[in-house]
């Protein structure tokens, strides 16, 4: 069976996320998404709500849909996704070593938008990751990924060469929802068989303006297609970003509705 999912997603588990995890189902399976890999921001959680987030995401799973637990963990100026994690470490990973940690207990690694970390992987990092985040939706949009992203993946791979790439909404609200998607074949609808397809790269990451797959082969291809609308996906996002700060400085404060529409667009 081929499973529509999203890599990248928080709850009210998080400190700034809208959706408990039941409307984050609903809104899902609404929309044709059979299993989502949270992760939860740990930066200002307790390992009791680590627990209860493990505990619904079990309870909420079902024939139809599933939730795979899993953390996002600060590193020094990088952000960690740990899928199909169930152990908590605490607020922060500060060395290398208590962020293997987490590592070695997570099921698949990623580095998320390294656009926050100025595009810096040390070996250290390099060597805990299985894949980088080279399209996060709210800094590339829902269109395509990043060139420059796509261009470090190719970098690093000198290093490690079956690094992989995935694609993340890092959802937050409901005008979130949109690509990439990832899509994969399975033959049932387990976390086992969802994560073997993420470690080995048998998955797509797509949108209605492209698609590819998570061991993405032809990334030199891929940046000079989309360049150009890269580049304008981005211009767009943190010119957007500037002039909601400026605003908000002078006290004005664009209509939620405008809001809304603007992220569903972009």
């Amino acid at each position: 069976m081929e499973l529509k999912g999203i890599i990248h997603c928080h709850s009210t588990y998080s400190y700034d996320a809208k959706l408990s995890l039941r409307e984050l189902k609903e809104l899902c399976v609404k929309n044709g998404v059979q299993f989502v890999c949270m992760t939860e921001h740990v930066d200002e959680m307790t390992k009791e709500q680590a627990e209860a987030f493990v505990r619904e995401c079990e309870a909420l799973t079902d024939e139809r849909f599933r939730f795979i637990p899993g953390f996002e963990v600060p590193y020094r100026s990088a952000h960690i996704l740990m899928v199909g994690m169930r152990k908590f470490f605490g607020n922060y990973a500060p060395t290398i070593e208590s962020l293997r940690e987490w590592t070695k207990e997570a099921s698949f690694v990623v580095l998320a938008h390294p656009v926050r970390n100025d595009f810096l992987v040390d070996d250290g990092l390099l060597g805990e990751i299985d894949s980088l985040e080279v399209w996060n939706q709210q800094y590339e949009g829902k269109r395509v990924p990043r060139t420059r992203s796509l261009a470090l993946l190719e970098d690093l791979r000198k290093q490690k060469s079956l690094l992989l790439a995935t694609g993340g909404v890092d959802f937050h609200r409901t005008e979130h929802f949109g690509a990439p998607f990832v899509t994969l074949t399975v033959d049932s609808l387990t976390e086992e068989s969802i994560i073997q397809k993420l470690k080995t790269g048998a998955f797509k990451v797509s949108s209605q303006q492209t698609t590819f797959y998570g061991t993405l082969p032809n990334s030199e291809e891929l940046i000079k297609k989309h360049r150009f609308d890269s580049f304008v996906s981005v211009s767009v996002i943190v010119c957007g970003k500037f002039v909601n700060k400026v605003l908000a400085a002078c006290g004005i404060s664009l209509p939620k509705s405008l809001k809304q529409l603007i992220r569903r667009r972009l």
